[in-house]
């Protein structure tokens, strides 16, 4: 699988395997988006990954998924 200019989302990508997951796809030239419950975590994962991109949003919260999906398509 080609995995290099996509747009990928990694939900809960803040910390552990999430986060260098995404620290790998956007070395290799993606568009990643990752989420998030812990706003300041988010925060710290901007700063360490440059261009990545981050929306709060709690998975196991309907409206929150409503919310995230209206986000990212936009």
């Amino acid at each position: 699988m080609k995995l290099s200019h996509k747009t990928i989302l990694i939900t809960g990508g803040t910390s552990g395997i999430g986060l260098e997951l995404a620290r790998q796809l956007l070395e290799r030239g993606n568009t990643v988006i990752v989420t998030g419950r812990n706003q300041d975590s988010l925060v710290t994962t901007q700063r360490m990954l440059q261009g990545v991109h981050t929306f709060q949003s709690d998975v196991s919260d309907s409206s929150a998924i409503a919310a995230l999906y209206k986000n990212v398509v936009a």
